[in-house]
């Protein structure tokens, strides 16, 4: 089913996320988008020198 499958990609995605795990398992999917689109321009900012 395509609801599972996107369940158990976004718990992935939550449980990858440089944050402890009890904040990651409380996130909802927005929440989990959010922080994961900041982490990934904060790394690339990071990596390109600031």
């Amino acid at each position: 089913c395509v609801r599972v499958t996107r369940r158990a990609v976004f718990y992935e995605l939550a449980h990858s996320l440089p944050l402890p795990r009890r904040i990651a398992s409380h996130l909802d999917k927005a929440a989990i988008m959010r922080v994961t689109l900041s982490y990934l321009r904060m790394n690339r900012l990071i990596q390109s020198g600031g």
